[in-house]
């Protein structure tokens, strides 16, 4: 399954080189990081946005997915989720991006176009066969970026909405219910617990947050 997605992945980075409009905007040098996927059964899938780094010289080490190869910030983040899920992420999850390859530069640096959005269908057409063989598995996706080009309806702060945000949050310690994405509510037809990117979870809220969110995400998938 990884080589013929490999393959796919490899097909639309080359169209979107040829791109008369967005070819500028991808880098075809760089080799396409593998998917990461756990040595047992696959009990979670974690969607990241794409690989491109700032820091140019390091983009050619990241051979997979969210460097879950390494001993990184992402892996340690992702093995806490993991455990506090009751699952081991070296066993259980399969770590893929929805944008494949690698952007010349960050989408949050292009200001002139919505890269992400130009690009997104024939990677979301891509995503959407690649996770057909794990059923109707939920899926942990990994900052707020990616979850609004998931969602059908447009929302300014997805992400915390579901996490129970309130203006408040701090003096009254009170917080909305925790919520997931309904299948019906999102383009990969699948329930989506959204969680905070790497560096967003050291933000006070989801700080405070987070233990309770995941107790959520158990609770609702894997209890029973």
């Amino acid at each position: 399954m990884i080589n013929d997605i490999e393959e796919k992945a490899k097909s639309i980075l080359e169209n979107l080189r040829h791109d008369e409009k967005l070819g500028k905007y991808v880098d075809p040098i760089l080799p396409i990081p593998q998917p990461y996927r756990g040595t047992g059964p696959i009990k979670l899938i974690v969607l990241g946005q794409d690989p491109t780094i700032k820091n140019i010289a390091k983009r050619a080490r990241i051979k997979t997915v969210l460097n879950l190869d390494t001993n990184g910030s992402a892996r340690g983040y992702l093995a806490g989720v993991c455990l506090g899920l009751g699952v081991d992420l070296k066993q259980n999850a399969y770590a893929t991006n929805l944008f494949k390859s690698f952007f010349a530069f960050p989408p949050t640096g292009m200001k002139e176009i919505n890269i992400l959005k130009e690009c997104l269908d024939p990677w979301l057409r891509l995503l959407i066969g690649e996770l057909a063989p794990f059923n109707s598995m939920p899926v942990i996706t990994l900052g707020e970026p990616v979850l609004k080009l998931l969602l059908k309806e447009e929302s300014e702060h997805p992400l915390r909405e579901h996490w129970g945000y309130i203006v408040k949050w701090q003096s009254d310690q009170l917080f909305e219910e925790l919520k997931y994405v309904k299948p019906e509510a999102n383009w990969l037809g699948r329930v989506l617990f959204p969680f905070p990117h790497v560096q967003t979870r050291q933000s006070p809220f989801y700080q405070v947050r987070m233990n309770d969110y995941v107790e959520f995400v158990k609770s609702s998938t894997f209890s029973g």
